[in-house]
C-alpha cells in the first residue's frame, strides 16, 4: 500500500462529511457544524472516526445520524482509495472558528507508522 494516499482518504471523507451533498432529515449537515462550531467559541469540536468512540452527545440529532452513517461507510471508502484501513492508527476531523472568526475542518489521520497526515478541509 501507498502511505502518500491516506492523506488524501482523510481530506476526501471529511469533505463528503461537511459538504453540502450531506443532506440528512431535511436538513444539511455542515449547517448544525458552522453552528456548533461557532457556539464553542475556538474550542475545537472533533468527531473520532478511527478508534471508533461515541460523537459528543452535544451534537445535533442530525449530525448524530450523519456520523453514524458515514462510519459504516468509511471501511469502503479507504478500500475503494486503494488504502488499506489496518494501516490507519487514528483518523479524527477537528471544526474550530479560527481567531479571525472564520470556520476551520482539519482532517487528522495518523497511520500504523505513527506519521500524521494533515488535510485542510475547505467546504
Amino acid at each position: 500500500m501507498k502511505y502518500r494516499i491516506l492523506n488524501s482518504v482523510a481530506h476526501n471523507f471529511t469533505h463528503s462529511f461537511v459538504s453540502y451533498m450531506n443532506y440528512v432529515d431535511d436538513g444539511y449537515v455542515i449547517d448544525d457544524l458552522l453552528q456548533v462550531a461557532r457556539d464553542a467559541k475556538g474550542e475545537r469540536v472533533t468527531i473520532q472516526w478511527i478508534p471508533d468512540s461515541p460523537p459528543p452527545a452535544s451534537l445535533p440529532p442530525r449530525v448524530l445520524t450523519s456520523i453514524a452513517e458515514r462510519k459504516t461507510w468509511l471501511p469502503s471508502h479507504v478500500a475503494n482509495s486503494g488504502a488499506d484501513i489496518a494501516a490507519i492508527r487514528e483518523f479524527k476531523t477537528d471544526i474550530f472558528l479560527k481567531p479571525n472568526h472564520q470556520i476551520a475542518v482539519e482532517a487528522h489521520l495518523v497511520d500504523d507508522r505513527g506519521k500524521e497526515h494533515v488535510a485542510n478541509v475547505i467546504f
